[in-house]
């Protein structure tokens, strides 16, 4: 963060921005690190020899380069300047309060004062503006974690109420098969971050019915920990493979499963068989360092000799389990651990015992003008049959949003930033256009691939493309990713196993 107390940008954690000058907005989520610095502290795991008055000073700088960073309206950005993230404003709501809760009795009473009429902006922002360009759960549940605090902290009946609103749309949304929905269906590696924020809630309101969600979230999460250390993937909804460890290991007294996942997943961090903080960038940094951090702390309460369930993936059982409204199946037995979606035109993970994985993301189609199209796009009207091990998915291709942006669209988007982006309304349109264009649009090609696929040990899968002259399936098109989707493609140690 910028230390110089002279400077502008005094406390920002932003370096491109009050450093390198290469952009002219600072991303608030670097405020954040208050939090895990915090917790370090306070949990007697802080590893330098830091005077108290010293921390606490960097502590109210992050709080100082939040204000200044804030908005009239209460909001703060992650993308571009006037953006209201309903995300990022909670996130760092949430993060500064947990900062104000730990360092209670260390900070004067004049600086907790200070500290949090800054964050009644933020809250006063998530109590008036909603996300309405997609039902994204992990976003929906950093504000209620926010809402509940700064109601704990104050007495505040409203942001009760409106994390009480939340948390309702939250859980009208979760599938019966137990995961929370994100953009158009499940993603673990986001779904553990969604946890992550909604155990800190149950803890501080037990009575708010989040037991049992969240069971069901665990239950559901543990079958997407693979043989192999990895977590979730391209099968996800968002591509995700990270794993967000704070809200299972807060868990894993009162939830068995919740136990085991924390156990094992520990074991992949430590060997970078899993997306870790080693290979976050910038942006996701200073989230996944608040959660290892919580995790620390929690990791010293755990009792390592108690014996704890082995995963579906450790267990070496015969089963196979489909969960329609994810378009999810896994098929497992003693040699092998197979994860399919059938939503996104048969997506397939496969785990031989002892081998290097096998993922297979779908067929890359090209038209007469060299534009890009697959099978990945998400689908809940796939044609999908099952025929004792054979699994057979139709699915339509549709374009990919292949493209980078230019000097003139950025032109263009600052031009709307600086104006018209003033009124939340629009703002709010534009954001669900751009959804729709990266994310969730189905413009279908008059194309359909017929994707069969053997179950067992020894998969095997066989594509037929069903096109019109012009369209051509694109050779060994490797692990793509058909959407646009920031947080994908993070490296973990398998990357550089033979597949």
């Amino acid at each position: 963060m910028d230390a110089d107390r002279t400077s502008k940008s005094f406390g920002m954690g932003d370096r491109y921005h009050w450093a390198w000058g290469l952009i002219d907005f600072g991303n608030g989520t670097f405020q954040g690190a208050a939090h895990g610095l915090a917790r370090l502290w306070q949990a007697g795991l802080w590893p330098y020899t830091t005077s108290r008055d010293q921390f606490l000073r960097r502590i109210d700088a992050l709080f100082l380069g939040a204000a200044r960073l804030t908005r009239a309206d209460g909001s703060l950005e992650e993308a571009f300047p006037n953006e209201g993230s309903f995300c990022v404003t909670a996130l760092v709501a949430f993060d500064l309060l947990c900062a104000i809760e730990l360092l209670r009795e260390e900070a004067p009473d004049e600086m907790r004062v200070r500290w949090q009429v800054i964050v009644r902006s933020l809250v006063g922002y998530l109590c008036s503006a909603d996300e309405t360009h997609a039902l994204i759960s992990n976003h929906l549940a950093t504000a209620v974690a926010a809402l509940a605090r700064w109601n704990a902290l104050t007495g505040d009946a409203a942001s009760e109420a409106r994390a009480r609103e939340l948390l309702a749309r939250i859980l009208h949304h979760q599938s019966v098969e137990g995961w929370f929905r994100e953009y158009e269906g499940a993603d673990p590696g986001y779904q553990s971050l969604c946890t992550y924020y909604l155990a800190d809630v149950h803890r501080l309101h037990p009575d708010w019915g989040l037991a049992e969600p969240l069971a069901r979230s665990i239950r559901f999460l543990c079958l997407f920990a693979h043989p192999d250390g990895s977590f979730g993937g391209l099968y996800g909804s968002r591509c995700t493979r990270f794993y967000y460890p704070a809200g299972i290991e807060a868990l894993a007294q009162e939830v068995p499963e919740a136990a085991a996942l924390a156990r094992y997943m520990a074991t992949s961090i430590a060997s970078d068989r899993v997306v870790t903080l080693a290979a976050m960038d910038a942006p996701n940094l200073v989230p996944m360092f608040n959660a290892y951090c919580w995790s620390a702390v929690l990791w010293h309460e755990v009792d390592a000799t108690k014996a704890v369930l082995p995963l579906p993936a450790q267990s070496g059982e015969v089963f196979r389990r489909s969960f329609p409204e994810a378009g999810l199946w896994v098929d497992a037995g003693p040699g092998h651990y197979t994860i399919v979606n059938t939503h996104k035109g048969g997506v397939v993970a496969h785990f031989p015992r002892g081998k290097a994985a096998s993922i297979d993301a779908g067929v890359v189609v090209s038209d007469a003008r060299g534009r890009l199209g697959s099978s990945q796009a998400f689908s809940k009207d796939n044609r999908v049959t099952l025929e004792g091990d054979l699994l057979t998915v139709e699915a339509t291709i549709s374009p990919m949003p292949k493209q980078l942006p230019t000097p003139l669209q950025f032109l263009f988007l600052r031009l709307l930033c600086l104006t018209l982006f003033r009124m939340r309304p629009l703002r709010e349109w534009v954001k669900r256009m751009l959804v729709r264009l990266l994310i969730t649009r189905r413009q279908l090609w008059p194309v359909r691939n017929m994707r069969q696929i053997h179950l067992g040990p020894m998969l095997t899968v066989r594509d037929q493309l069903i096109a019109v002259p012009g369209y051509k399936a694109i050779e060994d098109p490797g692990h793509f990713v058909a959407i646009h989707m920031a947080s994908q493609g993070y490296w973990q140690l398998q990357d550089e196993e033979a597949q």
